[in-house]
């Protein structure tokens, strides 16, 4: 690309008759223009401009190298363009497996624009809760914020996403409001589930460092929705996603607990089998999910 640049640089020096004019046209300032000259003359070796102090003037060589900087410029630049076409004309299919909320509430519309913007590329998508192996249920693409990981198989990060404690009004009336950890032993705890049921839930604290409390309740589920649904209803306290409690809170549903103690972030991933073949779509579907999702989440917070 510097070579390029470079080139670019001299013709529009020998083109406009000075490294002033040259440096307007490029927008850029003179003495990088002065520069790209001079790396060309040192990567060629051999001078291509004459300098004195009041004039400027082409070298022999400098009006030999005319045409075959022309030539390759003009190259560059049909590569560019047919570039530039391919990614507009992105082709091919891809059998996508994502998570049922965070699809609903956010990717969702981000994929529908992707492929609405690549016409020429298909997509499959199944929505499922439960850990996903790529390359035996041969997806392409899995989204997944589960912490599992696969022989034979690449991840990609995608997002974090934040997790709180919540309840409703109604439930706290009946039971009480936590105030420390060590209180939820004595409520309902409402348990996430994909293969066995998480009764251990830790916490952290800028003074004691880790919390460890161990919980029991009547409500298991995979599904943040229904988690979130049973916690709306007064089933219990449960540990939900920000962007899935959000509405809720600012609704007055749902009651944000233990506000001084933090859970570790998680993180929605991609796995990917690790000899794909069609990288180039792969690649752009997952830029453009993590372009969008940072858009979103910089008008929120929301994740």
């Amino acid at each position: 690309m510097d070579s390029v640049e470079n080139v670019r640089a001299f013709l529009a020096v020998a083109e406009m008759g000075s490294f002033t004019a040259a440096a307007r046209r490029l927008d850029v300032s003179a003495p990088v223009v002065t520069k790209r000259v001079s790396a060309l003359e040192k990567e060629l070796k051999t001078l291509l401009f004459q300098r004195t102090t009041r004039s400027l003037s082409l070298t022999a060589s400098g009006r030999e190298m005319l045409g075959a900087a022309r030539d390759v410029l003009a190259a560059y630049e049909r590569l560019s363009e047919r570039a530039s076409a391919d990614e507009r004309s992105l082709g091919g299919r891809l059998r996508v497996k994502a998570p049922a909320s965070f699809t609903n509430h956010f990717l969702g519309r981000l994929l529908n624009e992707f492929f609405l913007a690549h016409p020429k590329a298909s997509l499959e998508l199944q929505l499922a809760n439960r850990a996903v192996d790529p390359v035996l249920e041969s997806f392409d693409f899995v989204i997944t914020g589960l912490p599992v990981s696969y022989e034979g198989v690449d991840e990609f990060p995608l997002c974090p996403f934040k997790r709180h404690v919540y309840a409703s009004p109604d439930y706290l009336a009946h039971h009480g409001t936590p105030e420390h950890p060590s209180d939820l032993p004595a409520h309902r705890c409402l348990l996430y589930s994909y293969q066995n049921t998480v009764r251990t839930w830790t916490f952290t604290d800028a003074r004691s460092g880790d919390i460890q409390v161990s919980v029991d309740g009547g409500f298991a589920t995979n599904d943040i929705d229904a988690m979130h649904n049973a916690c709306v209803d007064g089933m219990g306290v449960a540990i939900l996603p920000r962007y899935r409690a959000n509405g809720s809170v600012g609704a007055g549903s749902l009651v944000q607990l233990l506000p001084g103690f933090g859970l570790p972030d998680y993180w929605i991933k991609v796995l990917r089998p690790a000899n794909h073949h069609n990288p180039k779509l792969f690649h752009a579907l997952l830029d453009y999910l993590v372009e969008g999702l940072e858009r979103l989440n910089a008008h929120g917070p929301y994740l």
